[in-house]
């Protein structure tokens, strides 16, 4: 049996408000649905607020162009639901304010503590910085 290649992707910046059909650090990352590799997502720094439920931009219009809607729960729940982990570091959502419970379902919190065994863990690394 093969072994999947092990990616983690560690996302630390977010515009969760964007006008934009999907937020481009969590698009980067959907590759692992169409490709065969093992992907868990952290959501550190400033990405942690892509992953509260509901957090979006409604669609409108700009100079007659239409701006799409941009929720970031949609990508996370379709990442989720192919099987990709999702954490979000424990102590950035507490900087923010922001509650576990606030966080799209299947979002894992993960303590700051745990991240290097994560690393390690893992095949690759990549992180991004919106």
């Amino acid at each position: 049996m093969t072994r999947h290649p092990r990616v983690l992707s560690i996302v630390r910046g977010a515009d969760a408000g964007a006008a934009r059909p999907v937020d481009p650090a969590l698009d980067a990352t959907s590759f692992a649905i169409a490709d065969e590799i093992d992907l868990t997502v952290v959501l550190k720094d400033r990405g942690v607020e892509l992953g509260i439920d509901r957090v979006c931009c409604e669609g409108t219009t700009l100079s007659g162009l239409a701006v799409p809607a941009a929720e970031p729960g949609l990508d996370l729940r379709g990442l989720i639901a192919s099987g990709v982990r999702v954490h979000a570091v424990r102590e950035d959502l507490a900087a923010r304010g922001i509650e576990p419970t606030a966080l799209v379902a299947g979002i894992e919190p993960v303590a700051e503590a745990k991240l290097a065994a994560l690393i390690l863990a893992h095949d690759v690394t990549l992180t991004t910085s919106c």
